[in-house]
């Protein structure tokens, strides 16, 4: 059967799913969701050993924390909220409710089997059905989660074939699935070709950008607490989350000094210049990051590069670095714990670097600040075009929200226009229902 037809026949079993899930009540649907996120964390450590074991990124320990958060945190910010009949009666308008229909779910090698999860809980919580395209360097672990939660699903009351992936995967087969009519929504995240494709496919489209995110440090931080959240967030799951920092930002030399100090106590290395050109040889022989680095110990970055450090350090930190992406390549996203620092001459530099710096790379995305001056967090908010801009927090972990702070938990952030998405938020299971509106007779005047 050719490729087309194989995912033609897919759709309209998902198709027949909907129209089965559309029967389900608001107990029964949550009744499914809850199975789900129950089993995904019962199996929380196993699925990211599988996870690291077959796309050799990242780290278990932090994998583990990615399918609890894609999994228990993600129920508990859609636990009792309404997403099926009349969840709204205000002012003469009546909301109801109302499945989006087939979703296909793109998912990445960075995030597999959280995504996964997170997907496939977002896509039922509204009665939806789903149909994966995985990354062919993750197939097995995210089919064995989306088996997990078939069968969950499943035993729970769920349509048998509510979630469905390609077994057999090929830039083919996920083109074939974004392409065809019957599909009602894309929900892709993943790298940028792809997220291009998804937008270019015919089909509505939830794509994310990439990341870039610069994060000021201003004289006024608490450094210990900045710092440490810097190496906690640039370090986690080694790297691999497009919200983590890529760059610090001092407004003046002597918290430069302070700062680096803090980092170096916390298992950071500090690049001479010949270490910077290996690593910048090792990374950027085009303008996107080397795959290769991808989600790797800093010791085994510096290693592939030509130059060692201690076994144990965290994070790799170059710079003074003195211009934009064109002219400093380290600057640039990195998806590794590799991190890039500058030095300005005070606040309002410091801002517009940040500002200049999403330009080049990252618009939309993330960015980050920390001050004890709430009007200089304001301003710098106001000033950045990022669409999650975190406060005192580690960014990695604020920009999924949920953990630091009450964001929409997710693990695919949208960059709105500036990062050519359609949407600015942190995409949930909020943006897969449809919403019918009636209306009373009401005169008016």
């Amino acid at each position: 059967m050719a490729v087309a037809e194989k995912i033609n026949e897919m759709v309209q079993k998902a198709k027949a799913a909907v129209a089965e899930y559309k029967k389900l009540n608001q107990e029964q649907t949550d009744a499914i969701c809850e199975a789900i996120a129950k089993v995904i964390d019962a199996k929380k450590e196993e699925l990211a050993q599988d996870a690291v074991t077959e796309t050799r990124l990242g780290k278990v320990a932090d994998k583990t924390i990615k399918n609890y958060f894609g999994s228990t945190v993600i129920w508990n910010d859609m636990k009792g909220v309404k997403t099926v009949g009349v969840i709204k009666d205000e002012n003469n308008i009546i909301e109801i409710a109302e499945p989006v229909g087939v979703i296909a779910g793109v998912c990445p090698t960075t995030n597999p089997t959280s995504t996964v999860a997170f997907k496939v809980l977002s896509a039922l919580k509204c009665r939806n059905a789903i149909i994966f395209g995985f990354h062919p360097r993750a197939q097995k672990c995210c089919e064995k989660t989306a088996q997990l939660c078939l069968d969950a699903a499943i035993k729970a009351g769920a349509p048998k074939d509510c979630i469905q992936w390609i077994t057999e995967p090929s830039v083919e087969a996920t083109n074939a699935l974004m392409t065809n009519p019957g599909v009602d929504v894309i929900l892709a995240t993943g790298g940028g070709a792809m997220v291009r494709a998804a937008y270019s496919s015919g089909n509505p489209a939830f794509g994310v950008g990439a990341g870039g995110c610069p994060v000021y440090v201003a004289a006024d931080a608490d450094i210990d607490q900045a710092m440490s959240d810097t190496v906690l967030s640039k370090n986690f799951d080694h790297g691999v989350v497009c919200a983590s920092e890529q760059n610090l930002i001092f407004d003046n030399p002597q918290t430069a000094e302070k700062a680096i100090a803090k980092l170096k106590e916390l298992k950071t290395y500090v690049c001479n210049d010949d270490e910077k050109k290996k690593l910048e040889a090792l990374y950027f022989d085009h303008y996107v990051v080397n795959g290769a680095v991808v989600g790797l110990h800093a010791a085994k970055i510096a290693e592939m590069a030509g130059f060692s450090v201690p076994a144990d350090t965290e994070v790799l930190l170059v710079g003074p670095l003195k211009g934009l992406q064109d002219v400093e390549p380290m600057c640039r996203e990195k998806l590794s714990p590799t991190l890039g620092y500058y030095i300005v001459d005070g606040k309002d530099a410091a801002i517009d670097l940040c500002e200049k710096l999403l330009q080049g790379g990252g618009a939309g995305h993330t960015a980050g600040i920390h001050s004890s001056n709430e009007a200089t967090c304001l301003q710098f908010a106001q000033t950045v075009d990022a669409n999650r801009v975190t406060f005192n927090s580690p960014t990695s972990h604020g920009a999924i929200g949920g953990l630091y702070n009450v964001l929409i938990p997710s693990l695919t952030l949208g960059c709105g226009s500036r990062g050519k998405n359609i949407t600015s938020d942190n995409v949930s299971f909020r943006n897969l229902v449809n919403i019918k509106r009636a209306a009373r007779r009401v005169v008016q005047g």
